[in-house]
């Protein structure tokens, strides 16, 4: 099968593009190519930034830059090109453009390898809808495919003989150091380091939120495992995808059901905090909505149930009268298509192994978990803090799905290396993670010890006024995390910061520095977290807490610890 990337050709901004990417994907002799769409030359010869339309990866023959022009009329006047209707015209024109594109891979390709200059580059420009019959001495003919060509041959042909045409221009020039003639080139392997290389250069996640603002700052690359991770979710109906904490579980969880929208699916994308369910809500834009369902697990089985939340709820309501009374109600729906979801995303899903609320998802979900669609994204070691989570992850497979694949993240692309080493440390983080990202910041975690309670509100107010007066963060960038709800330091905190603080809100506003509780605050992140109320770090819920609090820290993090804990911290540093 051809490996076009990005795979998602409905979401290809123009219809060109979109026609040229149909016809590879069809067409049988391509099935060995690969194909990188609308990759951005950063590292171009000419401009700050060049774009390239199609970059083509073929076996034995080389690498084509293909530049698409999908206008429906054309005219060029005093050597500027005017496609369609746009006032503005192109002075450089699409050949031109093509070539450029060309050296500036060729030449960024060499830099990684000087075998892959070797290789045979070239360029050639395709119109879809148009013929196109110029002729000049800018171009051979060869270069150009058009309407004619493009819906009367195969396009593994059409691009094949562009470069097969080079190969002979190339043989008959002499003086060319770099041209060596080979009938196997580039072989396979050698097509996969070249997309080793580029791929990095162009696919990347930018939520709807971020494109919505134009926040191309906030781009965030994927990690090597988070592009096979992106096409196993192409190739198999049914994944889990189990990794720590900063692995990018919560970006391919938006991505997948982001992709499923394009392609007119009903996505249920369940989660288990309020918080984390209304900022993935944020990321994607209104219209997605329409086809994106966002919401917690047990605000859906509310709505289904039709039922509201008994005073003084306890436990047992959550956990075994809501989900019998959801779950009731769709057996006993007439029009149960009706509740029915083509796609399911479930994001830290190992808070929600539970057989009952499994069942209730099974009847919500196109032909159940057996044999329907879905994503599952969880850090099933190390995050299951909640008593309503009775299952494991081996335990879910077993009863419900033996068929599914399992795929481990391990590249933390959250955390600087400094607090990954504390998750490993200091949360039991075991085995530890693959890589790190993020390069070092120099910013060192601190843990600080208290006797007593007015001791920790002191420590907590000292670094506040350090945190905001001298190292200038912002009142939005900075939480406080704490074990407990009612009797946490940031509650009992006196003036002036008493008044300057507030319960976290997933609205962000720099009037007020969040706290919450490290429960509330799973699936988030902050630049600067402070961890107060650790008591001990001996119990395997303790330690999981902590593991969890050090990993929402992007920057800097703050740990105050009771120092009975220190003959504990001295065991598990083994000094």
């Amino acid at each position: 099968m051809t490996t076009i990337i990005p795979p998602v050709i409905s979401d290809y901004r123009y219809d060109g593009e979109r026609e040229v990417a149909l016809k590879i994907k069809q067409d049988p002799k391509t099935s060995d190519w690969i194909v990188l769409h609308s990759l951005d030359v950063s590292k171009h010869t000419s401009q700050v930034i060049g774009e390239c339309d199609f970059v083509m990866i073929i076996p034995r023959k080389g690498v084509l830059c293909l530049e698409v022009k999908g206008c429906r009329s054309l005219s060029v006047e005093n050597g500027t090109w005017y496609y369609g209707k746009r006032p503005v015209g192109d002075k450089r024109g699409p050949f031109k453009q093509a070539a450029d594109n060309m050296h500036s891979i060729r030449v960024y390709l060499s830099s990684r390898n000087p075998d892959l200059g070797k290789l045979i580059f070239w360029s050639a420009v395709i119109f879809p809808f148009i013929p196109f019959k110029k002729t000049s001495l800018e171009w051979n003919d060869w270069q150009v495919i058009d309407r004619d060509s493009f819906n009367s041959r195969p396009v593994s042909q059409l691009f094949s003989n562009v470069l097969d045409q080079a190969e002979k221009l190339l043989s008959k020039k002499t003086g060319l150091k770099w041209f060596e003639k080979s009938s196997d080139a580039p072989k396979p392997e050698l097509c996969q380091e070249i997309l080793k290389i580029l791929r990095p250069e162009f696919e990347f996640y930018q939520s709807p939120f971020h494109r919505r603002k134009k926040l191309s700052d906030n781009l965030k690359k994927y990690t090597s495992e988070q592009y096979t991770a992106l096409d196993a979710m192409q190739t198999n109906p049914r994944v889990i995808f189990n990794g720590p904490a900063g692995t990018g579980k919560t970006i391919l969880a938006i991505e997948t059901a982001r992709r499923m929208m394009i392609q007119k699916k009903r996505v249920l994308f369940l989660c288990f905090n309020k918080n984390i369910s209304v900022w993935i809500k944020d990321q994607f834009e209104e219209e997605d909505l329409k086809y994106i369902t966002v919401s917690t697990l047990h605000a859906l089985m509310l709505k289904t149930a039709d039922i509201k939340i008994e005073k003084g709820a306890s436990s047992d309501f959550w956990t075994e009268t809501l989900p019998s009374a959801a779950i009731e109600k769709l057996i006993r729906a007439e029009k149960a298509e009706c509740w029915e979801y083509d796609y399911l995303v479930m994001d830290e899903a190992q808070d929600m192994l539970r057989e009952n609320y499994i069942d209730f998802l099974d009847l919500l979900l196109q032909n159940g978990l057996k044999n329907g669609t879905w994503n599952f994204f969880g850090d099933f070691e190390n995050q299951r803090i909640y008593s309503a989570s009775k299952m494991d992850l081996d335990g879910f497979i077993s009863r419900n799905c033996r068929n599914t694949s399992v795929y481990t993240l391990g590249i933390n692309c959250r955390n600087t290396p400094r607090i990954a080493a504390y998750a490993h440390l200091l949360g039991g983080l075991d085995p530890d993670y693959k890589s790190v990202l993020r390069p070092d910041d120099n910013i060192r975690p601190e843990l600080k010890f208290y006797e007593s309670v007015e001791q920790q509100t002191q420590i907590l107010s000292d670094l506040l006024e350090k945190i905001r007066s001298r190292e200038k963060y912002k009142n939005h960038e900075i939480v406080i995390l704490s074990p407990v709800a009612d009797q946490c330091c940031a509650r009992r905190i006196g003036s002036p910061w008493k008044q300057r603080l507030a319960p976290y809100s997933p609205v962000k506003t720099d009037s007020y520095i969040s706290y919450c509780t490290v429960h509330a605050y799973k699936g988030l992140e902050a630049p600067v977290v402070i961890v107060t109320d650790i008591e001990e770090i001996r119990k395997g819920e303790s330690i999981n807490l902590l593991y969890i609090s050090i990993t929402r820290a992007l920057s800097r993090l703050v740990i105050l610890l009771n120092k009975t804990a220190q003959n504990d911290l001295k065991k598990i540093l083994g000094v």
